[in-house]
């Protein structure tokens, strides 16, 4: 039997399978995983896609291979974004799905996300240590005999995926906006010309041709250095708001019409009063970094706010447990109830057009009340010798205050507040600061940096 390496091993983290590729991330281990998640979920229909990575082509062949040695009948949906391949896993009902994609990581990345019935997350709680064990008790198959295609017809599910949200959203009711749509040469552009098609107004694709080489801006969009391009061209557009998609394009950021990036605790801010509308009573969930504007917004507009821990993984799952409407994550995952409960990051430029509408203000005009009220710095990340020690360290440094513990610490005084949390997918400490008075974040999230650097 050979036993995965340790360099393989570590490619298994909290929500998925991801890590440089093809080394350690290789096609004889893809198909490992592939027999693994096969064995896991007993078989069945499991649908498969990939992204633009130059390496996706043949890890998406060599997990296939694993799934279809491990009895599962293998559906092809081909280049895909990560929230349409989890829709037609719900359409279609299948018994699981996979995406090859590294999301925001940068090109020399890959991985795997996993879902089972009903796109319901596979991650550190849910089944992903079993997939890392039976996956260590695998041989890899012979050498030279790791597929170089996936096998069968390749589905197409964009008739379906628009017409889901032609079901959403009144498109024809929608503003006629102009609207600058940053892809990144990622997958957004893929689904976003079909979906968006018949929105009035001028949309403006933006990077749409998938490149794995990423020869525009990185991945990540909440890199402001990723943003440069998009803010350029909103103001010579002289556009209402522009968004950036992820590697995956199951994220997304806004910029808004005067250049300001839109922080996604304010993007939940704005959209959860208007599914609350709709809704009365309605459940929102977020993540415990999240503004102090989200629970305030929901709590005004007579909803129920539902904090939960950081982690995509973990507010789908508590999106389900709550039967919420709408949720919002800090990293720019955006999760609806029709979808499943799963994340969408198509829906929310819908749904911004439609708040646009409704309020008769421009984007920045519907964030300044936020912008004025609430002070907050970007997250910054740092590395520790002793994650636990760090952490009271900083506590007791901080005295007063509400604490709650689980997550790492998230400490709220009258006109501050902090969380502080290990990493779920680096050997590092986050640190998320507001505050409610002009220049104190700043200060704060500095006292705070100088305790960890030396702890």
């Amino acid at each position: 039997m050979a036993m995965l390496t340790a360099a393989e091993s570590q490619v298994f983290k909290a929500y998925d399978v991801r890590g440089a590729a093809p080394d350690p991330l290789s096609p004889a281990l893809a198909w490992r995983v592939g027999r693994a998640f096969a064995d896991q979920l007993g078989g069945g229909r499991i649908g498969l896609a990939r992204d633009m990575r130059t390496t996706s082509p043949a890890l998406a062949a060599a997990f296939a291979g694993g799934l279809r040695e491990g009895k599962a009948e293998v559906l092809d949906y081909g280049l895909l974004p990560t929230d349409a391949m989890w829709f037609a896993v719900r359409r279609h009902r299948l018994d699981g799905g996979a995406v090859v994609t590294a999301s925001h990581n940068p090109a020399g990345d890959n991985g795997i996300k996993m879902v089972g019935r009903d796109a319901a997350p596979v991650f550190a709680e849910t089944g992903l240590p079993d997939v890392h064990r039976r996956a260590s008790r695998i041989d890899p198959p012979a050498e030279g005999a790791l597929p170089r295609r996936i096998v069968g017809a390749q589905r197409d599910i964009a008739a379906e995926y628009r017409a889901f949200f032609e079901s959403v959203v009144e498109i024809p009711k929608l503003p006629a906006l102009t609207v600058v749509l940053d892809a990144g040469n990622g997958m957004g552009g893929v689904m976003a010309e079909q979906v968006f098609a018949s929105v009035p107004g001028r949309l403006i694709p933006m990077n749409y041709a998938p490149d794995g080489t990423f020869p525009n801006r990185g991945p990540n969009p909440m890199d402001p250095a990723n943003r440069t391009a998009l803010i350029a061209r909103i103001r010579r557009e002289r556009a209402d708001f522009g968004v950036l998609w992820d590697g995956d394009a199951d994220r997304c950021a806004f910029v808004d019409d005067q250049g300001g990036f839109l922080p996604a605790d304010f993007t939940t801010a704005l959209l959860a009063p208007q599914e609350i509308a709709r809704e009365p009573g309605a459940r929102i969930v977020f993540d415990l970094r999240s503004s102090r504007a989200v629970p305030e917004a929901v709590r005004s507009a007579g909803g129920v706010p539902c904090a939960e821990r950081v982690g995509h993984a973990y507010l789908k799952r508590r999106m389900r447990q709550e039967d919420a409407r709408f949720g919002g994550e800090l990293s720019g995952h955006f999760f609806f109830r029709a979808a499943g409960y799963a994340d969408n990051a198509l829906l929310p430029v819908l749904l911004m057009m439609e708040r646009i509408r409704d309020s008769g203000l421009a984007l920045a005009e519907l964030a300044a009340p936020l912008r004025s009220r609430y002070f907050t710095v970007d997250e910054l990340s740092l590395r520790v010798r002793d994650s636990d020690g760090a952490l009271e360290t900083v506590r007791a440094a901080f005295p007063g205050g509400t604490c709650e513990s689980g997550d790492g610490i998230t400490v709220d005084f009258p006109d501050w507040r902090f969380t502080l949390r290990p990493s779920n997918t680096e050997p590092v400490l986050r640190l998320t600061v507001e505050a409610f008075i002009s220049g104190l974040a700043e200060r704060r999230r500095d006292e705070i940096a100088a305790i960890l650097r030396t702890a």
